[in-house]
């Protein structure tokens, strides 16, 4: 359905609106469009093959008002979408929103200003994301968004480039015409292209302080954050940022083209490659076109900046390599992302191959032994070990990590690259539910029987409990085990394990928060995922002194500053 025609003259803005099963969201994003205060609005909706009822619920809201007009998109595609309701605009200026997201009061009249007072072909202004339970500003971290700027090109502001969404801009129509601009329909990332052809060929960019644009994270089946993590959404990605490096490097400017490498090393690039690896556990028919793809674009980019997170680096270098498992294990180093379960032995043969990696090149080990060993002993110290192939690679994991590793892993991992410590640990799951602190220190946990008994395990000897009880339930034997803190070395850092009659030391795993940190307790503990470390210290009358001697010079200092 169509409305009346507003006159073409008449327009100043063509807001475009691609649809595809978004009924939940679409009222709200309509209302927040219709409702700008801008002379001259025309929305077009274009629904991309909707079966959710969206395309209904759009001809009801707009039967009521002539700026909003309704078309079916002749292919599928969101690209596709986009690129029909470019042709149909007929406003100066255009504008991009998706279905279901925001657009704040006065975000159109802003940007309009700003392209009046200007002529600029391009003018952008600031967004947020939110989420049900956050909001945050991805633009914080971008220097192009810390002040704004009229009337400027990209080598004035780089770092413009790592804001590539289409929908908190504002472009010149016949701009984007005349350059022959257009959304490929592609499984991901369909706007990083016509986003930095628009950029690379402005002859003038205005970045503006107001939030124009209010992103829904939105997650699930259907969201394109949910589908980010597959090889085709990865491939697709990539296909399109090698485009974005041909059109910056073709700039040749120095700046810029090092603002694209850190874009390309510790922004974007590395993110895709997170999300790709968070899902992969095993080969797949587009590894090897992945591999090449990432090795063309790094080969673009140049080498890493020194700067970047050395996990980083090698995270996408050995992705352009082909070693895919090692290439996870370093992605999940770094902070943050939700990772698939993969089975036990996968999970310790990509570790075992990312410390191969590093053994047969020294220069990738330098300054990350802390972070890479965090995460390759909390693997061995907890992974549940239940098949002889996992059992296998969890002793050649444990001894190429006491090769590489060295003293790191020696004194956190009990049985170290020994076959009876490995071979124990199959079948075996002796855990600890819950800690409490105090003297004695208590623990509660579930484990196999009486022949695995609870201790305190560090590389120089064992604590084994003063009282223990197990008593059998529905749920496996149930222990309780006490330390008195008189008998856990000084200084010495010891962790929850389990002691057999052979001699054999197997860590439990812990699923318990540690005890909150106590002033006047004589113990510390430190907690890493499944990994609790207790560390006895002096008693606390023996460090008052020196602890109050310190509040003296900090308050001393504080009156001097």
């Amino acid at each position: 359905m169509e409305s009346k025609r507003t006159p073409d003259e008449a327009i100043e803005l063509s807001v475009i609106i691609p649809t595809h099963n978004v009924r939940p969201w679409i009222a709200e994003t309509l209302s927040s469009v219709l409702a700008q205060d801008v002379d001259g609005l025309e929305v077009i909706v274009v629904d991309d093959h909707s079966t959710d009822g969206t395309v209904e619920l759009v001809e009801e809201i707009i039967a009521e008002d002539q700026r909003a007009h309704l078309l079916r998109a002749p292919t599928r595609g969101g690209g596709s979408a986009r690129n029909e309701g470019v042709r149909r605009a007929r406003g100066r200026y255009v504008a991009f929103a998706d279905g279901d997201d925001i657009v704040p009061a006065d975000a159109y009249r802003s940007l309009l200003a700003s392209a009046r007072r200007t002529g600029s072909q391009v003018i952008v202004g600031d967004y947020l994301k939110f989420s049900p339970a956050s909001i945050w500003r991805p633009t914080a971290s971008m220097e192009a968004f810390d002040a704004p700027v009229q009337g400027v090109t990209l080598t004035d502001i780089p770092t413009l480039i790592f804001s590539r969404p289409c929908w908190n801009k504002a472009f010149d129509r016949r701009f984007w015409l005349e350059q022959e601009i257009t959304f490929p329909d592609v499984a991901r990332s369909n706007d990083i292209v016509p986003m930095m052809t628009a950029y690379v060929n402005a002859r003038s960019i205005d970045v503006i302080e107001d939030v124009v644009y209010l992103y829904r994270d939105r997650p699930g089946g259907t969201s394109m954050s949910a589908k980010a993590s597959s090889s085709a959404a990865f491939v697709s990605y990539l296909t399109q940022e090698l485009i974005c490096a041909e059109l910056i490097y073709g700039v040749e400017n120095e700046q810029l083209s090092a603002r694209y490498a850190s874009l390309i090393h510790d922004r974007d690039g590395f993110f895709h490659a997170r999300k790709f690896l968070s899902a992969w556990h095993r080969p797949g028919a587009e590894d090897a076109e992945v591999a090449s793809l990432v090795d063309s674009l790094l080969s673009k980019c140049g080498p890493s900046p020194k700067w970047i997170d050395p996990r980083k680096q090698m995270t996408m270098m050995l992705l352009r390599q082909g070693e895919f498992l090692a290439a996870r294990a370093a992605a999940q180093t770094v902070d943050g992302g939700e990772w698939q379960e993969v089975e036990a032995a996968t999970q310790l043969r990509g570790w075992s191959d990312l410390l191969r990696a590093m053994q047969s090149d020294p220069d990738l080990l330098a300054g990350m032994e802390q972070s890479i060993a965090t995460h390759v002993l909390s693997a061995l110290g907890s992974v549940r070990v239940s098949t002889q192939e996992a059992e296998e690679q969890w002793l050649e994991l444990s001894k190429r990590a006491v090769t590489v590793l060295g003293e790191l892993a020696s004194v956190r991992v009990p049985g170290m690259g020994s076959r009876e410590s490995a071979s124990r640990r199959r079948g075996f799951d002796g855990r600890v539910s819950a800690i409490f602190g105090g003297d004695p220190l208590r623990m509660h946990g579930r484990g196999t029987g009486p022949e695995g008994t609870p201790v305190l395990w560090s590389d120089v000897g064992s604590v084994s409990p003063t009282h223990l009880t197990w008593r059998e339930t529905d749920e496996g034997m149930i222990w309780d085990a006490q330390f008195p803190v008189s008998r856990l070395p000084r200084g010495v850092v010891v962790q929850p394990a389990f002691a057999f009659a052979d001699g054999t030391v197997v860590g439990a795993r812990c699923e318990t928060d540690v005890p909150e940190y106590r002033k006047l307790e004589n113990v510390l503990y430190e907690q890493d995922a499944e990994w609790v470390r207790i560390e006895r210290r002096r008693h606390w009358m023996l460090r008052a002194p020196r602890r109050a001697l310190i509040i003296v010079i900090r308050a001393i200092r504080s009156l001097r500053g």
